[in-house]
């Protein structure tokens, strides 16, 4: 794939790994930041219903963005980007039911380790990505820090096991969002981010009509739907630009990292209290971005 020319500056200038460490953790903010005030919002009304209208949105300016940045527009990137939706929305519904049916404390960690280690594997795998071992110290660091930051504590008393599948399921989706994403040709700009949009909101709708749902936000959750909209976007694309810069699997473990943005938000905003695991998993993260960039 050729590299695009803000992608040529931005290496040429500071580096691809640096910028996609930068890139990563703005994506893993703008994501975290979305994730809280979504469950603001799912306070006042249907947790999908949220979803899918915040979805909706979100496909509505990253189609506007996306005719105003360079990029070509081809089937295989719009395949790519409609494939990822799918498993965004996929990975959204199983942890949505994960977290309504069994325990949040085990679900949680389980997608958002998952996630973030699909793409490592696969790239490592079959793809041509070779990492430093500081750099690999640091990917594995991150996906602990992951399931250190996202444990809490639960009072719902769900079954073990279901709990495991919940949170399989999160991170199998999610994932794929990642992997499939990262998949499209470095010049097509936001197009395959606007396709995964288009697909995860149908994908959601049908969801929505299969549970004969009504389809109505609050009004006064319109204003917290724009905001997701805004900082999913804004995320989605920061992470896209990491890949096109750098290492697909860095981008991924770093934009994982948003469950700490969430935690931090609702220490702030709600004071709640934070674990000393959640502490440590804090701590962790700060080694693991420090490893990725010395690498």
């Amino acid at each position: 794939m050729a590299p695009s020319p803000l992608s040529l500056l931005y290496g040429g200038l500071y580096g691809g790994l640096a910028v996609t460490v930068v890139l990563g953790l703005l994506a893993a903010l703008s994501v975290g930041t979305s994730d809280f005030v979504g469950g603001v919002a799912s306070r006042r009304a249907n947790p999908v219903v949220v979803t899918a209208a915040s979805g909706l949105l979100g496909f509505v300016l990253a189609l506007l963005v996306g005719l105003f940045v360079a990029g070509e527009v081809r089937i295989g990137d719009l395949i790519w980007g409609a494939a990822a939706g799918v498993g965004l929305a996929a990975g959204l519904v199983a942890l949505y039911a994960g977290y309504a049916r069994s325990r949040v404390a085990i679900a949680a960690p389980v997608a958002g380790v998952g996630a973030a280690a699909l793409p490592v594997v696969v790239t490592s795998v079959i793809g041509d990505e070779t990492l430093s071992p500081m750099s690999t110290a640091g990917v594995v660091m991150g996906m602990l820090a992951i399931a250190l930051v996202s444990m809490a504590r639960s009072q719902q008393q769900g079954n073990v096991g279901s709990s495991l599948l919940y949170g399989f399921g999160g991170a199998v989706g999610l994932g794929v969002f990642l992997l499939f994403l990262a998949q499209s040709d470095s010049d097509s700009g936001l197009w395959p981010l606007v396709a995964a949009r288009a697909s995860a909101v149908v994908m959601l709708l049908v969801v929505i009509a299969a549970r004969r749902t009504a389809l109505k936000p609050c009004l006064h959750v319109w204003p917290h739907l724009v905001g997701i909209a805004a900082l999913v976007t804004a995320g989605n694309g920061m992470y896209l630009a990491a890949t096109r810069v750098g290492s697909t699997s860095v981008a991924a473990v770093l934009t994982s990292l948003f469950c700490a943005a969430t935690v931090f938000w609702a220490w702030l905003i709600f004071r709640e209290q934070l674990r000393r695991v959640q502490l440590l998993g804090l701590g962790v993260a700060l080694l693991a971005v420090a490893l990725i960039a010395g690498g």
